[in-house]
C-alpha cells in the first residue's frame, strides 16, 4: 500500500526544509567569511592609524617644545632690554 497523501506532503516539505537549511548554511558561511575579511581590513587600518597617531603626537610635541623655547627667548630679550641703561 502506498503512502497517504499527508505523508507525501510531509516528505515534500521535509525535502524543501533541507534545501532551505543548506542554502541558509551556505549563505551564513559567505557572510562569515565577508565579516572575517572586513575585520582583517579594519585591524590593518587601525595599525596604519596608530602610526599616523604616533606621528601626529610627535609633531605636536615638537611644536610645543619649539613654542616653549621661543617664549623663553622672548622673555630673555625683554629682560635684557629692561636691564640696559638709558642715556638721557
Amino acid at each position: 500500500m502506498g503512502k497517504s497523501r499527508v505523508a507525501k506532503k510531509v516528505d515534500k516539505l521535509e525535502k524543501k526544509a533541507d534545501e532551505l537549511r543548506s542554502k541558509a548554511e551556505k549563505k551564513g558561511k559567505q557572510i562569515e567569511s565577508k565579516a572575517s575579511d572586513r575585520i582583517d581590513e579594519l585591524s590593518a587600518e587601525e595599525e596604519k592609524g596608530g602610526k599616523k597617531g604616533l606621528f601626529a603626537f610627535l609633531l605636536a610635541a615638537g611644536a610645543a617644545v619649539a613654542y616653549a623655547l621661543k617664549k623663553k627667548r622672548d622673555q630673555e630679550l625683554d629682560d635684557a632690554l629692561w636691564e640696559e641703561p638709558r642715556s638721557i
